[in-house]
């Protein structure tokens, strides 16, 4: 197949939850770069325009003008790995099989039938089942790929940071060991955002990141707040500066992130230095 010769074109899709990775991979093969955008920000984009209509059509045309107006502030887009690909849909499955597995344990509290608490359980034990064979998998996978296991010690080192939450991390934040402090807390959607105005200057929320790390850093800071360790003292020294628990939890998490992405960096560096030479 021979390659697309236009330089200066640049396709523009939105992420619909994978059905986009055929048409992906096809303008790969034919080298025509191209842009996964994040609905919520075309969404943001076409609303500064006071523009509210919405047909497949317009939206089209819409992601024309976005990748048009955009088009050098935007990341071209480029295949993960096969192995982290497949670490991030078993992760993303398991997630889902979680969540359904808490609804059923909340129905279970009220079923109303002995019929229907039956089912339920029968459904329990089955989502359990899966659920182990998918941290099989995803053990089996870490283990046997050099990138990823050499990312778990140093995240497994870290306070609070259990056996669940490592797979995640290296599912959900592939970046971590290469971003910034500030980066990787603003990924995680831990750091403090401003919100000043004049004189005025209002309490700094967080927000924004990849929301499946946030409720798993929350679980992590609690751990880490209950043991013996360094994060456990900060936590408590926190709170004697009369600091709220929950900003004082959320400096915790933040502090669980940045110390990650440090032993991490740490790690493929020390690796780095200490690779063969290849012949």
């Amino acid at each position: 197949m021979q390659p697309y010769q236009a330089t200066a074109t640049l396709a523009v899709c939105e992420a619909t939850g994978g059905h986009e990775d055929i048409l992906l991979c096809v303008l790969l093969e034919l080298a025509i770069p191209a842009h996964r955008a994040d609905p919520a920000k075309v969404k943001a984009y076409i609303k500064s325009f006071g523009k509210h209509a919405k047909s497949d059509p317009i939206d089209a045309r819409w992601l024309f003008r976005y990748g048009h107006d955009r088009t050098a502030a935007l990341p071209r887009w480029q295949p993960a790995e096969p192995c982290q690909q497949k670490l991030e849909l078993l992760v993303a499955r398991r997630l889902d099989l979680v969540a359904m597995r808490v609804q059923e344990q909340n129905r279970l509290k009220a079923p109303r039938s002995r019929l229907v608490a039956d089912n339920i359980q029968a459904h329990l034990a089955e989502l359990d089942r899966h659920i182990k064979a998918l941290n099989a998998e995803i053990n089996t996978l870490i283990t046997e790929s050099r990138d990823l296991a050499l990312r778990v010690e140093p995240l497994r080192s870290v306070p609070g940071i259990g056996q669940v939450l490592v797979p995640l991390l290296l599912a959900v934040m592939p970046e971590l060991g290469s971003l910034n402090r500030r980066q990787i807390a603003s990924l995680a959607g831990v750091a403090p955002h401003p919100k000043d105005s004049g004189k005025a200057s209002w309490h700094r929320s967080t927000t924004g990141g990849r929301r499946q790390i946030r409720p798993a850093l929350f679980i992590a800071a609690l751990a880490a707040c209950r043991g013996d360790n360094p994060l456990a003292v900060a936590y408590k020294a926190l709170l004697k500066a009369a600091k709220p628990k929950r900003v004082a939890l959320t400096a915790i998490m933040r502090k669980i992130i940045t110390i990650a992405n440090a032993r991490v960096r740490d790690a493929l560096r020390q690796q780095n230095q200490i690779a063969p030479i290849p012949a």
